[in-house]
């Protein structure tokens, strides 16, 4: 049984944890609500929405081998795997500053969960980053492809 001395600090962890998922809700639905009050979309958006032929793609892909993979595999599991181990960490801290548990050690896993925000941090960023080059790259490859036939043919017409 637990003693009825540990149910105050239960409560501030669900009322932390709720908390927190509430303003990541709200910002999250304050983003779209600013999405679609902007009306057009921006340029960057613009580009994202684009499709682009199979040809371009492929010429970007051996200009930038394995950025599709580390879009698709590398990013989204070293995010959920640090995810995770943000998730335990932060419960072992409230545990153990809880007294719920004797056996772990707060300070050492605060030094966990810094380094799984930072490898989260870290991941976001370049995936950021690689969105960004790989849109880039695309635009840039679109326009020399679509450029060599319009100069091609006005030097036929003349």
């Amino acid at each position: 049984k637990i003693p009825n001395n540990r149910f105050p600090t239960m409560k501030l962890g669900r009322a932390l944890c709720l908390l927190v998922a509430s303003s990541l809700a709200l910002d999250a639905s304050a983003l779209r609500v600013a999405g679609r009050a902007a009306g057009a979309p921006t340029p960057r958006a613009a580009a994202a929405m684009r499709e682009f032929s199979t040809k371009v793609k492929i010429t970007a892909e051996t200009r930038a081998p394995l950025r599709q993979a580390r879009i698709f595999f590398v990013y989204p599991s070293t995010i959920a795997g640090a995810s995770i181990a943000s998730y335990v960490a932060l419960t072992r801290i409230i545990a153990g500053v809880g007294g719920f548990r004797t056996d772990t050690n707060p300070l050492a896993d605060a030094g966990n969960l810094f380094v799984d925000v930072a490898v989260v941090a870290g991941a976001v960023w370049a995936l950021r980053k690689d969105l960004k080059g790989r849109a880039e790259l695309l635009e840039e490859v679109a326009l020399e492809l679509e450029g060599e036939p319009s100069a091609r043919g006005e030097r036929d017409e003349k």
